[in-house]
């Protein structure tokens, strides 16, 4: 019996593909305009679930420059764009809505854990109508304190155990009851990292010979297909 779902965010639940590419096209408008980014590498990155420092480092036409007060700037400058540029282009996938509540019904808890800031997470399921299906504390992003980028396993050791306890009375989630459902290697990683089952998300923009390589235990093409793995 499943008794936790870890959602990623961006590929899985929501379409950004767009909203991220453009955002990052105009950070780079704004401070670097002599430098436009190719396509092609911004897709790779996504791709492979690149958190934005590592992103605006490899795109950085001298990485040796990208000190950490230029990387805090870099990302400051992303994040103010995305907000006001980048959240209109961001859609749930057909079907998010009906898999949450699904699974809100069966008293499964939800939780995202994402490369992404908490904030463009939540501002993204507020604009879709999604308000309320996934706790605010179960929503764990890249500045949550004590978490790490995905395939680190901290987001789900460090930090969602101890909120799943303290808050939920939760106090041994084994994790070969987890699921977590994501579109890239690193959310297959990150499942085999903390022991748990993964199923991958074929229509999301994870590299398909990578994460087919990595033996997930269900393979979709729609959330519709989600609930039918939980038991």
């Amino acid at each position: 019996m499943t008794t936790l779902a870890i959602f990623d965010f961006d590929g899985t639940l929501f379409d950004t593909h767009e909203s991220i590419s453009q955002t990052i096209k105009l950070t780079f408008d704004a401070l670097l305009p002599a430098q436009v980014p190719p396509q092609d590498s911004i897709h790779r990155l996504i791709a492979s679930g690149a958190g934005l420092a590592d992103t605006f480092q490899a795109l950085h036409p001298n990485p040796a420059a990208f000190t950490p007060a230029v990387e805090t700037q870099w990302i400051d400058q992303y994040r103010a764009l995305y907000a006001t540029h980048g959240q209109t282009l961001v859609k749930a996938f057909p079907g998010a809505q009906a898999l949450l509540a699904a699974l809100t019904s069966r008293q499964i808890p939800i939780a995202i854990v994402s490369n992404k800031g908490v904030a463009a997470v939540k501002t993204a399921l507020e604009r879709n109508g999604l308000t309320g299906a996934v706790l605010d504390d179960l929503i764990i992003g890249d500045k949550t304190p004590g978490a790490k980028r995905k395939p680190d396993p901290a987001s789900f050791v460090d930090v969602l155990l101890p909120v799943l306890r303290e808050n939920y009375g939760l106090g041994a989630v084994d994790p070969a009851s987890v699921m977590v459902v994501g579109d890239t290697l690193a959310d297959v990683q990150f499942a085999r990292n903390i022991g748990s089952k993964v199923c991958w998300c074929r229509f999301g923009y994870g590299d398909p010979a990578a994460c087919l390589a990595a033996g997930p235990d269900f393979v979709v093409d729609s959330l519709a297909e989600v609930v039918g793995i939980f038991n």
